[in-house]
């Protein structure tokens, strides 16, 4: 198919559904807590968050959003740009982005995240490649989606 912004747009608002971006989501909070837990462990703190930090945080995994300035924050910005309904200020965006790889793929001790190839195949890494290079990066995505979903 020939893709059009406005079409891979539209594309990408039946497929970025509120359900789907909830439950990347709470995808992504497990794995950021485990983490945090891990190194708690790794500091010899186990117990290190108090009960009411623990009911706090199950309750922003229930229900998908965590007040502020933070990591889900920046996962709806750039899932917003994904559905062609969000800001495009470059600076904010790459805030956005830096923060994500940041959190989910810079290891202690090194300067820049590593970033693995099978996230770009993840909601949120399509979300990320649309908000850094713009939807046409992700035109060959979408072939892939219209073909599998004429096989169905």
């Amino acid at each position: 198919m020939t893709w059009s912004k406005d079409k891979a747009f539209e594309k990408l608002q039946e497929i970025y559904t509120d359900r789907v971006m909830q439950d990347e989501k709470r995808r992504i909070f497990q794995q950021v807590y485990r983490h945090l837990h891990e190194h708690l462990d790794d500091l010899a703190v186990k117990g290190g968050l108090k009960e009411e930090a623990e009911k706090q945080l199950k309750f922003f995994k229930e229900y998908t959003f965590m007040p502020g300035d933070n990591l889900f924050q920046s996962m709806r910005y750039v899932f917003l740009i994904a559905r062609g309904e969000g800001e495009t200020d470059p600076q904010i965006t790459q805030q956005h982005l830096n923060r994500i790889y940041k959190a989910l793929f810079q290891p202690s001790g090194l300067k820049n995240p590593y970033i693995p190839d099978s996230f770009w195949d993840t909601p949120l890494g399509v979300a990320c490649l649309i908000a850094e290079e713009g939807v046409e990066a992700v035109y060959p995505i979408l072939d892939e989606i219209l073909e599998a979903e004429s096989v169905y």
